[in-house]
């Protein structure tokens, strides 16, 4: 049954591509046979990265827990220790301990100082 559905499908898709072919312009089946060409160029390097992303590669292979889920390889994550006196240098004004508040504007009225780049 599969193969008799295979089959009719296959001589359709002939006979719809042989029907359309006759009726589109030169120019139109230039555009159809490129963009085929094209897709069929890409088919072996499509199968390469497949076969390759499925490659071990050297590594062991991977040993699954009963219930499947991969193993890991350690139970507790890495904890990071940074000593105070090689911590990096912060920001101007910032304090560790101190929440960090933008500086106040200036008060309305005040003369504004502006600083012109380029003019001498």
């Amino acid at each position: 049954m599969k193969n008799g559905m295979l089959i009719v499908a296959a001589v359709f898709a002939v006979a719809l591509a042989v029907v359309v072919g006759n009726r589109l312009s030169n120019d139109a089946m230039a555009v159809v046979v490129g963009a085929f060409c094209g897709l069929m160029a890409s088919v072996p390097f499509t199968v390469a990265l497949v076969i390759a992303l499925k490659q071990n590669w050297g590594q062991p292979p991977a040993r699954h827990d009963p219930f499947g889920n991969p193993p890991f390889p350690n139970s507790q994550p890495p904890v990071l220790i940074i000593n105070p006196s090689q911590m990096p240098p912060q920001p101007y004004g910032f304090q560790p301990n101190q929440i960090y508040l933008p500086p106040a504007a200036p008060p309305s009225g005040a003369p504004r100082d502006f600083k012109i780049i380029g003019e001498e």
